[in-house]
């Protein structure tokens, strides 16, 4: 019985009153706010309020056992509370122990002998393990310790307890790992397994250091970096994945994304993005499908729509910040003639074809000549002036006067005033291209001005990199959509293997699995990717992404079998099953279902007006 007493200043304490003692009762107390309303005690349970558990005891262990071998019970796919008691042992008592044990075991090998019975295999063992084990403790090296292991069941049904029970008690057996129910013993076991510290089961069994040290549960499948936002939740272990892909143990900041179409590819690197850019990473979208609008309106990014109808332009011939090119002891104006004469190639060659080297340095001289007519020599104080634009070049190719000058000007008309000269590059850049999310978007963009495009992003990327060095990640959406194309794949390619130099990320998404490892670009982006995620997969692309991953049984059926949103992320060295996670808030804005996104349209059209203005997205 607890006694309620009244401390006097000079240390002696004095019973309460029964007046103090009914207030003390009537008080809220911690144990009134943690504990259950009751507890009901059974032979093989107990019952917690609403609540079942069971504690089960682990009798028996393995006779081999290898570091984090209690993995399969810490990711076990329900919830449940593992309990691990150490007690060390004096070393001197237990080498006395062994010793007279040593003499038991030789007696009965010496009566076995002269009985002429043949040698018991069990007893030969347990002769080697505590002879081994008594020159360790002797030596030193090792020391012995009283181990007990529990485990704390809870379910919310007596029915749902007997399933988990037998869920649990498979899973040790497939360890090799023996345990029983605490029979009328589940009143200690619980207290057992609370956070108090004290065994009161007392379910002993000695180890030694090396066993004791596989022992401990601090293996699982879990990646934590210190800087980093949240990716995912460890699908066994429920812990958060947390990765910063500028982490120093990654190589590079590359991620590699496959699934199937609908899988939750692009929902995922919406996340990454919008979770990053609070992290102070700048992210950069080349988006072929208008997927990210939303998530450029959400975080106040530059949407910048290529297509021969937008009224958004980037001058090709836009030279490269003077203070860079110094710095890095280039020329800016050859540096930015070489890259003119490359978008020429792809803009003026034969489809499968290059320009020929006459044709190329036709272009180089007319490129010099375009500079020079608005007075950008190779000068850097020059380098500030306004750019020419393609009009400029068209005339210095008419001014050279030979037949192939002229045919290159004959193609190029098409682009300056022809059908294809109202968008792109007609007109000097219009667009800031200084704000933390940059997305570029190519679904209206001519199929045959695609390489096109890529040869003015991939400019603006090398450019804003170089400018400044700080976190940014490039993300690459339907990359195989670019790879189809030589120059597509030379500029994602070079990124995956220059981007780690300039402070970049490389995030590819795709989901033509084998295309895109039988392309010689596509391996080198894989090959240059530190982190890869591999979402669920079809039937058909299984066995493409198995032989390039080298994926296990259990690992490929698990991609077949995955639910939206789960997968395998390979980073550090480790394959880690992982489920996407979002709030509400950042779901509204990733998905792209067509009924959600209908059922968002309804909601906010349904919405009231406010202040007698209909609401309007601001954004």
């Amino acid at each position: 019985m607890l006694r309620l007493q009244r401390r006097q200043p000079a240390g002696s304490v004095q019973p309460l009153s029964n007046h103090e003692r009914r207030f003390a009762l009537g008080t809220r107390s911690l144990a009134d706010l943690i504990a259950p309303a009751a507890v009901e005690i059974g032979r093989d349970h107990l019952r917690l309020e609403y609540q079942y558990a069971r504690v089960l005891m682990v009798v028996g262990y393995p006779r081999t056992v290898v570091p984090g071998w209690l993995t399969p019970l810490l990711e076990f796919e329900h919830p449940i509370e593992v309990s691990l008691h150490v007690h060390p042992l004096e070393t001197a008592s237990i080498v006395k122990l062994l010793s007279h044990k040593l003499v038991q075991l030789q007696s009965s090998r010496l009566v076995d002998i002269r009985s002429g019975r043949l040698a018991d295999p069990e007893r030969e063992v347990a002769f080697e393990d505590t002879e081994r084990l008594r020159d360790a403790l002797q030596r030193g090296e090792e020391r012995v310790f009283s181990v007990s292991l529990y485990v704390l069941l809870r379910a919310g049904s007596e029915r749902a307890l007997d399933d988990l029970t037998r869920r649990v008690e498979t899973t040790l057996d497939g360890m090799l790992a023996h345990s029983r129910v605490a029979i009328l013993e589940q009143e200690r076991g619980f207290r057992a397994c609370l956070p108090s510290g004290r065994d009161d089961l007392l379910a002993y069994r000695n180890l030694d250091t090396s066993s004791l040290a596989t022992t401990f549960p601090f293996s699982s499948s879990s990646l934590s970096m210190e800087r980093g936002v949240l990716y995912g939740v460890a699908t066994r272990s429920q812990s958060p994945i947390i990765v910063d892909p500028f982490d120093a143990s990654l190589e590079n900041a590359n991620l590699a994304v496959f699934a199937m179409a609908g899988a939750g590819k692009s929902y995922f690197v919406k996340l990454m993005a919008l979770r990053n850019l609070l992290a102070g990473v700048d992210f950069l979208v080349v988006d072929p499908e208008n997927e990210y609008g939303g998530v450029c309106r959400a975080a106040d990014g530059q949407f910048i729509r290529l297509a021969s109808t937008s009224t958004h332009r980037l001058n090709p011939f836009d030279l490269p910040p003077t203070d860079t090119s110094a710095a890095e002891g280039l020329d800016g104006l050859a540096e930015q003639v070489t890259s003119v004469v490359g978008l020429m190639n792809v803009l003026l060659g034969e489809r499968g074809s290059s320009l020929n080297s006459y044709e190329r340095s036709m272009l180089d001289r007319a490129v010099y000549q375009a500079y020079a007519a608005v007075g950008i020599t190779p000068d850097p104080t020059t380098h500030a002036r306004a750019a020419p634009l393609l009009a400029n070049l068209q005339a210095a190719l008419e001014s050279l006067d030979n037949d192939v000058a002229a045919g290159l000007a004959a193609r190029l008309r098409r682009f300056v005033h022809g059908s294809l000269a109202g968008g792109l590059f007609s007109g000097p850049t219009n667009v800031a291209l200084n704000r933390r999310l940059v997305v570029f978007n190519i679904q209206t963009l001519e199929e045959e001005l695609r390489p096109v495009a890529m040869h003015l992003i991939a400019n603006f990327v090398w450019n804003r990199v170089r400018r400044e060095r700080r976190p940014r990640l490039l993300v690459i959406d339907e990359a195989w959509s670019l790879l189809r194309y030589p120059e597509g794949g030379d500029f994602v390619s070079a990124m995956a293997r220059r981007a780690r130099k300039y402070y970049l990320g490389l995030v590819t998404i795709t989901q033509d699995v084998a295309d895109f490892v039988r392309s010689e670009h596509g391996r080198a982006v894989l090959m240059n990717a530190a982190m890869k995620l591999l979402l669920k997969q079809d039937a058909t692309t299984v066995e493409a992404v198995t032989d390039a991953f080298q994926l296990t049984v259990e690992e490929r059926q698990y991609l077949l079998g995955a639910s939206k949103g789960e997968g395998l992320l390979f980073a550090r060295g480790a394959r880690l099953p992982i489920s996407i996670e979002a709030s509400p808030a950042e779901h509204r804005l990733a998905t792209t279902a067509p009924r959600e996104l209908a059922e968002l349209a309804q909601l906010a059209a349904a919405r009231p007006p406010q202040n007698g203005v209909a609401r309007a997205d601001r954004r």
